[in-house]
This record gives structure tokens, C-alpha cells and sequence, in this order.
């Protein structure tokens, strides 16, 4: 069975290899957790919410951490949707299943005048490693495009004509999406195909826009090294540096700078609203800055606050003073 649930994540819903191999690995471990054979339809009939409690309290033991575990949660639970459309399981032991809550982390970015900084910089040099670098880190953040996509691409998915200039990306489920690039990007791309021309003559136009100094396509880990490598030591890069965090930057810089949200979600290939949302925490703790220093009332001191209760309460105390004596005269 869960070998035909795979398919069905692979070639139904157009789930990414990552994440198919996330869903099964924790399926994997909740059949080995409740002794279970993937193919065995009368013992998959009968698992129960205690047996999904008891493997969820040992992930929770081995301090996994509750995103983590929810995760597990989340794919063993669409496994047991797809038992139940198959007529293997009459009911889903989830129903009954409180998951961990988990802590609302707002989403990092860098600073825009971090990146500039660095992007604007001279490279350490004009060859071919060098530049693949700048240009993928300038992409992520220019376009907001994910990792997977990123790896994906290919020459033939920039069109410029003219002053028009658009990246065809594929995202999750094989939509796609044309995101916009500047001029200066574009040149950049022309440049860059070049440069990747000349080093890799073999290269075809649908083989992986980047490749690794062999002619080889990208794999996630590399562009993982590449982006902490390049901003490590750089100034103004603090936190985790990763694709993920360039792509939280360009969402965050583009809501500050007055970009409405349905335009960011489209840019960035959200499928809900709801997960562009979280940047606009981000936005808020801008605003609220920015209103703490411009308000008049937002500007007074602690000691001006008390200073005015102090006033109020004396004021209170000759007041009664004064209708005390009227009433005894």
C-alpha cells in the first residue's frame, strides 16, 4: 500500500521527490514503531489513535522538535486519507490525534542594504564559479524563487524580447508562473549564459541553467554551501544563511516598500494567501517603529507619563479639598 500511495503523491498530486521522501520516511517509522507491514491491509484496518499517540509521545521524547513532529503527523495522516479512499480503513485514527502546538516564528530576512552591498561589490573574479554564484544569490533574491525551482531551470525558460523580460519557473505541483526581471537582471542572465557557453560548449539549451564546475546539474546541498559560504564574513549578515532567508527578504522588503500582498503571493508562487500572511508580522514590527517615533503621544518619556498622573492625582485632591470646605461653611 504504500508503495501505491507514493505513486499517487508522485504522479496524482505532483508532490516534489523531497517531500515524497519526507512522507514516506515517517511512514516507514510508524510501521516499524507499530510493527506493521506496509502490505499487510488486515493489520493497517486495524490501527488505532493509541497506537498513532504512542509513536507521536516518542517522537516528543527524543526531542524531535513539534514542527518536526507535526510534519510526521501531517504525512501519516494523508496516508491514512488515501487507506480510507482505497476502502482500507473504514475510519482515520487522526480524528482523535491533538497535535503539539507549536511556536510562531517570524520569518528572518537580511537587510536591503546588505544585500545591495553585496551585490553591487566586485566579484573575487570573472570566472565561471564566481559568477554562477552571484548570479544564483541575485536570482533569489530578485525573484523570489525556491531552491527546487532554482535547480530546475533552464535556458529556455528566460524570454526577453525587448524591454520585456520574464523567468518561466515551475513550482510545486508543476504550476507555473512568469516572474518578471529587471534590465539589469537580464543583461546579467545574457552575460552569464555566455560565460556558461563558452566553459561548457556541450551544453544544450534544455539542460540545467546551472551546473556545478564539471558541466554537472546543481544538487540542493551545493546551493545550500554556496549561499552560506559567499554571505559568511560579509557585513551585514547575521542569522541563518540559506536560499530560503533570500527569498523571505525579497517578500519582506517588497510589503515595506508598498507592494500589496496578492502581487507578493503571486510573485512567490504561494497557492494560499494565508502563507504569505506571516510576512506582514514582519511588516507590523516596521510600523510600529515608525509610528513609536512620529506620534506625538508615542514620544513621551516614562517620566513625562508619571509626571502627568502625579498632576492628575493632586489636582483630584484640591478639588475635593474645595468641595469639602464649601459643604462644612
Amino acid at each position: 500500500m504504500l508503495q501505491l500511495f507514493i505513486n499517487f503523491l508522485r504522479y496524482e498530486k505532483r508532490y516534489s521527490e523531497r517531500t515524497i521522501s519526507i512522507y514516506s520516511g515517517a511512514i516507514r517509522h510508524f510501521f516499524d514503531h507499530a510493527a506493521v507491514h506496509e502490505g499487510d491491509k488486515q493489520a493497517l484496518a486495524s490501527l488505532t489513535a493509541q497506537e498513532v499517540r504512542s509513536w507521536m509521545s516518542g517522537l516528543l521524547k527524543n526531542r524531535l522538535a513539534t514542527r518536526t513532529v507535526n510534519l510526521q503527523l501531517s504525512a501519516l495522516n494523508r496516508f491514512f486519507k488515501f487507506l480510507l479512499k482505497e476502502k482500507v480503513l473504514e475510519k482515520n485514527p487522526m480524528q482523535k490525534i491533538l497535535r503539539p502546538k507549536t511556536s510562531k516564528r517570524l520569518p528572518e530576512f537580511f537587510s536591503a542594504a546588505a544585500l545591495n552591498n553585496f551585490l553591487n561589490s566586485d566579484l573575487a573574479g570573472d570566472d565561471y564559479i564566481n559568477v554562477r554564484d552571484r548570479m544564483i544569490i541575485d536570482l533569489f533574491y530578485t525573484t523570489g524563487i525556491r531552491r527546487a525551482e532554482l535547480i530546475a531551470l533552464r535556458p529556455a525558460d528566460i524570454h526577453i524580447s525587448g524591454a520585456e523580460a520574464v523567468l518561466r519557473v515551475t513550482g510545486k505541483g508543476d504550476k507555473q508562473r512568469e516572474t518578471p526581471l529587471t534590465g539589469k537582471m537580464a543583461m546579467q542572465l545574457q552575460q552569464y549564459l555566455s560565460l556558461r557557453q563558452a566553459a561548457f560548449p556541450d551544453l544544450a539549451a534544455n539542460d540545467r541553467l546551472f551546473v556545478t564546475g564539471k558541466g554537472k546539474p546543481l544538487y540542493p546541498q551545493a546551493i545550500n554551501c554556496l549561499v552560506r559560504d559567499r554571505l559568511a564574513n560579509q557585513q551585514g549578515f547575521t542569522g541563518k544563511k540559506s536560499p530560503h532567508v533570500l527569498r523571505h527578504s525579497l517578500a519582506t522588503h517588497l510589503l515595506n516598500n508598498g507592494a500589496d500582498i496578492m502581487s507578493i503571493k503571486e510573485t512567490l508562487g504561494h497557492s494560499s494567501l494565508a502563507a504569505t500572511q506571516v510576512y506582514t508580522h514582519n511588516s507590523f514590527a516596521k510600523l510600529k517603529k515608525v509610528y513609536t517615533k512620529a506620534h506625538p503621544r508615542a514620544n513621551d518619556s516614562k517620566q513625562q507619563a508619571m509626571d502627568r498622573v502625579k498632576t492628575k492625582i493632586k489636582n483630584s485632591e484640591d478639588g475635593n479639598r474645595y468641595f469639602n470646605n464649601r459643604i462644612n461653611q
